[in-house]
């Protein structure tokens, strides 16, 4: 490592030791969700019969100062940037299961945040007056037959519903992709039902 990682916390702020400007590079970050292009930070380097090069950069975040990796071979960071739009006006439960959601998203956790997608739906279900205690099944029927599910939309919650499912009982490892539809979906419900109401 060119340089040790170090920073410890002064208050409520990180303080860094030894951080230098190092490259430039346009990243997300997984911790305040700002789109960014931090230039101070620490070099990871290897090297090899004396040829050396950069592995990663630990990035200093402008906004929130938290570190963020970026890794030059696969050119991901960690923790990566959170899918999904930001919801406005959601109950505090909801909030909480749509950031964990989230999160698990950013960190390469999908079959986590598939799960979470599923638990998300039978909570939103009873936040609008379902019973509780019911199967899942019924919860999806309940939010169709109130009119919470927009049109053709159902095909996205039973997609939901057999995924979760598969993420709950079988060896299945969820992938990227998938969990993009699955959070984008819940993204558009979450603004039908709580976002757009309370605009008016």
């Amino acid at each position: 490592m060119k340089d040790y990682f170090q920073y410890y916390r002064d208050g409520s702020s990180l303080k860094y030791v030894g951080a230098h400007t190092v490259k430039s590079f346009p990243l997300a970050c997984g911790y305040c969700g700002k789109s960014v292009a931090p230039n101070t930070g620490y070099e990871i380097v290897d090297s090899v019969d004396g040829i050396s090069w950069t592995v990663a950069t630990i990035y200093e975040c402008p906004f929130c100062k938290n570190p963020v990796i970026y890794f030059n071979n696969s050119k991901e960071t960690i923790p990566g940037a959170k899918y999904g739009r930001e919801i406005k006006n959601l109950p505090e439960n909801i909030a909480t299961l749509y950031d964990e959601c989230r999160t698990c998203y950013a960190n390469q956790c999908y079959t986590s945040s598939q799960m979470i997608a599923r638990t998300l739906l039978m909570h939103i279900a009873v936040e609008q007056g379902a019973e509780e205690g019911l199967s899942f099944a019924k919860y999806v029927d309940y939010l169709d037959s109130n009119g919470y599910i927009p049109p053709n939309g159902k095909q996205w919650v039973d997609f939901i519903r057999t995924s979760g499912n598969v993420a709950n009982h079988e060896i299945v490892i969820k992938e990227k992709e998938e969990t993009e539809k699955v959070i984008s979906f819940l993204s558009t419900l979450l603004l039908v039902i709580y976002e757009l109401p309370n605009m008016l």
